[in-house]
C-alpha cells in the first residue's frame, strides 16, 4: 500500500512539474510576443504623419505657384512626430504642418477636429451683413426661388446666392430673369458665398451670353511630379432658352470662395458685367480626398484654373470697383457695395 501511494505522489509530483513548465514557457512566450508585435498601424503616429505628407507631396497643385518647399518643411515637422503621441497631439502637429499651405481647401478631419487656414478671409473687411439687407432692403418684401434670394426693384433686379452648394433649376433662372427688361439691371450677390458646385456656375453663367465664351484653362493633378498636369479648355455655352445680356453687376467679397471664384472668372469673360466688392477668397484648386488608416480624411487642392490672360485664380479675382462697406453708412442701414451698383444701374438706365 505504501509503495502504491508512494507511486500516485511520484505521478503527482512529476505532473506538477510540468504543469509549472508549461506556465513558465507560456509566460515567457507571451513577454516575447509583447515585445515582438508592432504598434497598430492604425495608431502609429509616425505611419499617419507619412502618409499625410506623402499624399500632399503627390497631389497638391500649387507648391510652384506659393514658392513652397515641402521637403523642408517635413524636415522641420517629423523630428516632432512622437511614438507616444497621443491623437490630439498628432492632430494638431499634421493639422500646423498642412497650415503652411496657407489654402483654405486643405483640410485634415476626424471625429473631435477640422484643421483650416481662414486667413484669407479673416484678416480682410467682412464687406457685407445679411441682417442689414433683410431689414433695410427686403423689407418682407423678398421672394424665394428655390435657394436664390430675390428682390424687384426701381432699377434692378436684386438676386442673393448664399451658396453654390443648392442646386439652382433652369426653372428658378427662368422666374428670375423673367422679371428683367430693358430698363432694369441685375445685381448677383454672392458675397459670403463659400463656393460648392461649379455646375451650378456654369449654369448661372450661361444665361449672359449669346455666344460661346473661352473662360480659362483647368490643370488637373495627374501624376507625383509637381507639373504633372492635363489641360483642359474651359467654355460657358449659352442657355438654348431664356438669357439677358443687358448690364449685369456681380457683388463679391473676400468670403467668395472656391466655386464662387469660379463663377467670378467666368462671369468675367463677358462683356456684359462689372464686379462691385473685393478681391474673391480665392480657391481655385478642387479638392482630392483621401482616407487615413486611422479614420481621418485629408483633403487637398489637386488642380489649378488660370484665366485667357494666363492669371492663377488662387488668389482670387478682383472687381472692376473696390468698395469697403464703412461703418457709419452700415449704422444708416446702407450697404455701400450694393447701393454702388444701384446707382450704376440707375444711371445706366
Amino acid at each position: 500500500m505504501r509503495h502504491h501511494i508512494s507511486e500516485y505522489t511520484g505521478s503527482v509530483t512529476r505532473v506538477s512539474r510540468l504543469f509549472m513548465v508549461v506556465i513558465v514557457m507560456t509566460t515567457i512566450m507571451q513577454s516575447c510576443e509583447k515585445l515582438l508585435i508592432k504598434p497598430d498601424p492604425l495608431e502609429d503616429p509616425v505611419t499617419i504623419f507619412e502618409e499625410i505628407w506623402y499624399f500632399t507631396e503627390k497631389h497638391y497643385s500649387f507648391f510652384e505657384y506659393k514658392e513652397i518647399d515641402w521637403h523642408r518643411i517635413y524636415n522641420r515637422y517629423r523630428p516632432m512626430v512622437k511614438y507616444d503621441m497621443n491623437r490630439v497631439e498628432l492632430f494638431d502637429l499634421c493639422a500646423a504642418m498642412l497650415f503652411q499651405l496657407r489654402d483654405g481647401h486643405v483640410n485634415l478631419m476626424s471625429s473631435f477636429d477640422r484643421s483650416r487656414y481662414w486667413k484669407w478671409y479673416l484678416e480682410n473687411p467682412e464687406n457685407f451683413s445679411h441682417s442689414l439687407i433683410e431689414r433695410n432692403y427686403y423689407r418682407q418684401r423678398q421672394r424665394y426661388v428655390g435657394p436664390l434670394e430675390y428682390l424687384n426693384m426701381e432699377d434692378a433686379i436684386y438676386v442673393y446666392y448664399g451658396s453654390f452648394a443648392n442646386r439652382i433649376s433652369d426653372g428658378h433662372l427662368d422666374i428670375i430673369l423673367a422679371g428683367l427688361d430693358e430698363k432694369k439691371g441685375l445685381i448677383i450677390d454672392v458675397r459670403n458665398n463659400g463656393g460648392g458646385s461649379t455646375v451650378n456656375a456654369k449654369r448661372l453663367t450661361s444665361r449672359f451670353t449669346d455666344q460661346k465664351v473661352f473662360v480659362g484653362h483647368n490643370y488637373v493633378k495627374t501624376g507625383p511630379g509637381y507639373n504633372d498636369f492635363r489641360k483642359e479648355d474651359i467654355y460657358i455655352e449659352p442657355h438654348e432658352g431664356e438669357r439677358f445680356t443687358g448690364n449685369v453687376i456681380v457683388l463679391t467679397n473676400r468670403r467668395s470662395y472656391s466655386a464662387t471664384t469660379y463663377f467670378t472668372q467666368y462671369m468675367n469673360a463677358l462683356e456684359n458685367v462689372t464686379f462691385i466688392g473685393d478681391t474673391t477668397g480665392g480657391g481655385g484648386g478642387m479638392p482630392a480626398f483621401h482616407d487615413l488608416p486611422n479614420g481621418w480624411l485629408l483633403r487637398v487642392s489637386s488642380s489649378k484654373f488660370y484665366s485667357p490672360e494666363g492669371i492663377n485664380i488662387e488668389s482670387g479675382i478682383p472687381p472692376h470697383i473696390q468698395i469697403d462697406m464703412s461703418e457709419e453708412s452700415m449704422a444708416e442701414g446702407k450697404d455701400d457695395i450694393l447701393e454702388k451698383a444701384i446707382e450704376i444701374l440707375k444711371n445706366n438706365n
